[in-house]
């Protein structure tokens, strides 16, 4: 029997709305990953994914959540590559590690177009046996802690087997809906419109398609620029930030709701993926007049 080796990560994107300004990766809960005792060799390659193993990870996982009261985990195929690939790494180098020196880190290696990700954690292990690894995982704090986190609902699972060991992977995410273009400005227009409040003059909202051009070239570019909107629309107030959700606005804008003068406004929004949110944001564009 192996000594089974674990080690745990998990990251947070930024889901504030802050106006000029990026999101910021941190980094919670990621102890080092202890040296595996036990590998004698290094392999050029490993014989194969143990699918079924992974299947049995996925029950196992899902079990455990359902006792403490957690959604299950849906598998997800492009997280699965992220992990298989992962594995696959750890197996020929004969070593565990969240990130190798060559090798994108987590938040990287988890983005994918059809996931849009505002928080990712993995757990690697080392062991011989799938219950067994699984076992370990749910006995320590930090990986207990990423199987069972409530806001989870995707996972992809890798398990690279080399004669009697197995290299675990467990790629963890919490997955977001992405609207159309048009749904997700007006998301963002009503949201605006409540944030008004009561009592105030109803906000009259126009349209203008320049805005999304606006959006969408700041996404490009991946970088805010107010003045492409004041330039565009000669606002009386320019606002322009980032989000994981369209729900979620900056924590200034009171200032410019609270302006009486303000009548109406117009919003632009493009989402993508881009080197700054590898995990997908909406760049926002919003004009008041």
């Amino acid at each position: 029997m192996i000594l089974a080796v674990i080690a745990s990560l998990a990251v947070v994107l930024s889901n504030s709305a802050e106006p000029s300004s990026h999101a910021k990766v941190v980094e919670v809960s990621a102890p080092a990953p202890a040296a595996a005792d036990l590998h004698p060799d290094r392999y050029e390659q490993f014989p194969a994914y143990d699918v079924q193993d992974e299947k049995s990870l996925l029950q196992l996982t899902n079990r455990d959540r359902e006792r403490a009261g957690r959604t299950p985990l849906r598998l997800d195929p492009a997280l699965t590559s992220a992990a298989r690939a992962h594995a696959a790494l750890m197996a020929k180098r004969g070593e565990l590690s969240h990130q190798f020196s060559d090798e994108p880190p987590l938040q990287e290696r988890t983005s994918t177009v059809s996931l849009h990700l505002d928080k990712v954690g993995e757990n690697v292990a080392l062991d011989s046996d799938i219950a067994q690894a699984h076992d370990g995982l749910m006995h320590s704090p930090h990986h207990r802690e990423n199987l069972l986190r409530a806001e989870y609902n995707v996972v992809g699972l890798g398990v690279a087997r080399i004669g009697g060991q197995i290299y675990v992977v467990e790629d963890f995410g919490h997955s977001l809906p992405t609207y159309a273009v048009g749904q997700t400005e007006d998301i963002i227009a009503s949201t605006i419109e409540k944030a008004r409040g009561q009592g105030a003059t109803q906000l009259q909202r126009r349209q203008a398609g320049v805005l999304h051009t606006a959006a969408c070239d700041m996404a490009t570019k991946d970088h805010l620029n107010p003045h492409a909107v004041s330039s565009a629309v000669s606002p009386r107030y320019a606002l322009t930030f980032t989000s994981m959700q369209p729900e979620s606005l900056p924590s200034n804008i009171g200032q410019v709701l609270g302006d009486r003068s303000v009548r109406s406004y117009a919003v632009g929004a493009c989402y993508a993926h881009t080197p700054t949110y590898p995990n997908g944001a909406y760049f926002v564009t919003v004009a008041f007049f």
